[in-house]
């Protein structure tokens, strides 16, 4: 089975000065449904749904599959935000 195509996190991983208010995740895929985490663990089919952009306060790794039919699971994208 073709993987989903692995989703796209936004902004890029790096060092920021504050907050981030729009981490953002898409996939190219139409229909897949994108899986994450913000606890440094591995996203499964069980993790948190994405439904829109979200803030961080605090330096985070941010990691996303993406699952949709007919396809088997994306591989996982990682973004690592360290705020100062």
């Amino acid at each position: 089975m073709t993987p989903a195509a692995a989703p796209l996190i936004a902004p890029p991983s790096g060092t920021y000065n504050g907050p981030q208010q729009m981490i953002t995740i898409s996939d190219s895929l139409q229909g897949a449904t994108i899986y994450f985490t913000t606890d440094g663990t591995m996203p499964t089919l069980n993790s948190a749904i994405y439904r829109g952009p979200f803030a961080i306060s605090r330096s985070t790794r941010v990691e996303a599959i993406a699952a949709a039919n007919g396809y088997s699971t994306s591989a996982v994208t990682v973004a690592d935000y360290t705020l100062q």
